[in-house]
């Protein structure tokens, strides 16, 4: 084996061992930044499912007519209705808090729709009535590498109810 030989051995074993530790350097901070990044994307997730929650389970309290879980009740005031259209719209969320709320035309409020089941016998309103649903959840970090602690979101949005009425057969 001549010198020449010998010498491109040992840089060669060198380079893989520079290698090594550049990449046992670098593997750390590559991880916590993927975490960041999928931690991140959680919580913008999160923020809008409750977002679309509150728009979708209003857009339903203000539609026209009967509600379809139970035709005995309008939709506006079928408060299982309307928070289980908030609870499917937030799929993969929980939703710690859906609050139902009524206002007239000159904004003076209501009432809230808090029937478990079925219809508010409590709520009548009019065509030009609001409703206002308000949707809370929080998010809590999976992995706790990097520093962002638990949030609650809440949105909420309001429509005008578009009409009550009822067509005879």
């Amino acid at each position: 084996m001549t010198l020449k030989n010998s010498l491109r051995k040992i840089k060669l074993r060198s380079a893989r061992g520079q290698a090594l530790v550049e990449f046992s350097i670098a593997l750390p901070v590559l991880i916590v930044m993927l975490i960041g990044i999928m931690e991140v994307g959680r919580m913008v997730i999160t923020y809008a499912l409750v977002n679309n929650a509150s728009r979708d389970a209003v857009r339903y309290a203000s539609a026209v007519g009967r509600s379809d879980a139970s035709p005995n009740n309008y939709k506006y005031n079928d408060c299982a209705a309307i928070k289980g259209i908030a609870t499917k719209s937030a799929f993969i969320v929980a939703l710690s808090s859906i609050t139902i709320d009524y206002y007239n035309a000159a904004g003076t409020y209501i009432g809230t729709c808090d029937a478990t089941s079925g219809g508010d016998p409590d709520i009548s309103v009019d065509s030009n009535y609001l409703v206002r649903v308000t949707v809370t959840a929080s998010y809590k970090p999976v992995v706790k590498l990097i520093p962002i602690g638990q949030k609650n979101f809440t949105a909420w949005s309001q429509r005008t109810i578009l009409g009550v009425f009822d067509l005879g057969n």
